[in-house]
């Protein structure tokens, strides 16, 4: 059976190491499974959509049990109530607590602001207080924007 797209190099390890990144929990023998799965898929299992590359099929999955559930396209992911996106990981609005080396704590909170698909506000603060106090205060001198 020939693949619906060309896959990279180490495009097994990787997918491997982003799932478990991710938190989804599988066996050996089940990654195999789904990983084949995977990479054969042409369409998405909850709307039928067609998957026009391969950055549009996502590996859905409980995050609260890290099990898979489907192979769905970007709008089914981004529909699914448990999907924990960036914008809420702290559960303040625009606020998302990120990784990064460059901080002590391994950690920064950074504060994004888009409208229709552009950046209006992209920064970093090195604490959740400090995020708050610039998004707060962007809004504030914003009025326009969140009218």
């Amino acid at each position: 059976m020939e693949l619906p797209f060309k896959l990279v190099k180490y495009h097994k390890s990787r997918s491997k190491s982003q799932w478990k990144i991710k938190g989804m929990i599988f066996t050996p023998e089940e990654f195999e499974e789904i990983y084949n799965k995977y990479i054969y898929s042409t369409n998405c299992e909850i709307c039928n959509a067609l998957f026009h590359n391969s950055r549009n099929r996502h590996l859905d999955h409980c995050h609260e049990t890290g099990k898979i559930r489907n192979i769905v396209c970007n709008k089914c992911n981004a529909q699914k109530r448990d999907n924990k996106s960036r914008e809420n990981n702290t559960g303040e609005k625009y606020i998302s607590k990120v990784k990064n080396k460059n901080y002590k704590q391994g950690y920064c909170f950074h504060i994004q602001i888009r409208r229709n698909g552009k950046h209006i506000l992209s920064t970093t603060k090195k604490s959740f207080e400090k995020a708050i106090i610039v998004r707060d205060t962007f809004i504030r001198e914003n009025p326009d924007i969140y009218s």
